[in-house]
This record gives structure tokens, sequence and C-alpha cells, in this order.
């Protein structure tokens, strides 16, 4: 079985009306520079990675940031049950969701060929939840371990992406040539 099958696609996640109301809380919040991760210290690395991240917690002093957390939580784990489902997975070890963030990619902004399981974090499953289309490049990206097989994914706003965070899943996002590209991210424990 190809391992592209474990890759799932779900489209018209959000009411649109959350989604409009998202990208505007979005455009209007401060983002911090992302570090990347790893089996080691956590650090910023603008050779690896150019992003800018909004975590959302339902811990936040923000009541939108609290907000959009709680929303967020309900359909990333509405469609980590649909992926489960749809993959006729018996068990992926999915415990809970770990982890929401609004990522934001600039002009140049990119994220070179990774995968999201560490030892330090063991991630289960991951997830991208798309926001808008109204930028050019920064296209997610797949391929197979061995470097072979790369495919991207179609950009649509309010699709959401779901995958096994293991090492099979090595994935990409290429750098945005024009606009912003907005994203949540989230993963599973």
């Amino acid at each position: 079985m190809e391992i592209k099958n474990f890759i799932k696609i779900y489209d018209e996640v959000l009411p649109w009306n959350a989604l409009s109301n998202l990208i505007r809380f979005a455009n209007i919040s401060k983002f911090t520079e992302t570090k990347i991760g790893g089996e080691g210290e956590s650090k910023i690395d603008f050779n690896v990675r150019r992003t800018y991240t909004l975590p959302l917690s339902n811990l936040s002093d923000s009541f939108s940031n609290v907000h959009w957390f709680n929303l967020l939580i309900g359909f990333f784990d509405k469609n980590l049950k649909r992926y489960k489902f749809d993959a006729n997975i018996l068990d992926y070890g999915y415990k809970n969701i770990f982890d929401i963030e609004i990522l934001k990619y600039e002009n140049t902004g990119f994220y070179t060929w990774h995968v999201d399981h560490f030892a330090t974090i063991p991630r289960t499953m991951s997830c991208i939840l798309l926001l808008n289309n109204d930028y050019e490049g920064g296209n997610l990206c797949f391929r197979n371990p061995d470097g072979s097989g790369e495919w991207e994914v179609e950009v649509k706003p309010n699709r959401m992406i779901i995958w096994p965070s293991n090492f099979l899943y090595p994935h990409t996002v290429k750098p945005v040539t024009k606009g912003k590209r907005y994203s949540v991210v989230a993963w599973a424990l």
C-alpha cells in the first residue's frame, strides 16, 4: 500500500464565516519567529524554516486566543476521528491534541523537508488547515522516505490535510513568492 493512501484531505472543514473571522484574527495578531525543534534544543534557524507562529491555548490571557483554541480543537478532533475511519485504522495511538498554532509564511517564507515526530516530542498525527489561497508558492509537498515520488497538495482555503507524523511522511512548505500564507497546524500524541 502506498503511503499516499494515509494522507487524507478534507474540504470545507469550518463554517465559512468562522474561516473569514479566523483570517481576520490572524491579520491583526502578533506572531513570533518560529523555532525548529527536534532532538536538540529548539532554536530559530532561517536556513531551515522562515515562518511566524501564533500559539493557541485555552490558558491564554487573550479571550480571542482561547476562543479560537476551543473552536479549532473540536474541528481537529472531529477530523482525526474521521481519518481513523477513512484510513481503516483500528488504533493509531492518538490520545489527545497536543498543540495548535496559526502559522504565517510571508514572502520567501518556507520550511525545508522534515518529519514531525521526535523522541522528545513523540507526535502521532499531524494536521494542517489551509486558511487562504491569495498568495503564490507556499505549496505543501510530500515525498516517499527514499526521496522519490514528490507530490503537492492543491491549495484550497478551508482544506485540512491529516497524516501520520512518523519518518515515512517527510514534507515541506515551498517558498512563498507573493502574499501571505496562513495555516493552522495541530499535532496529536
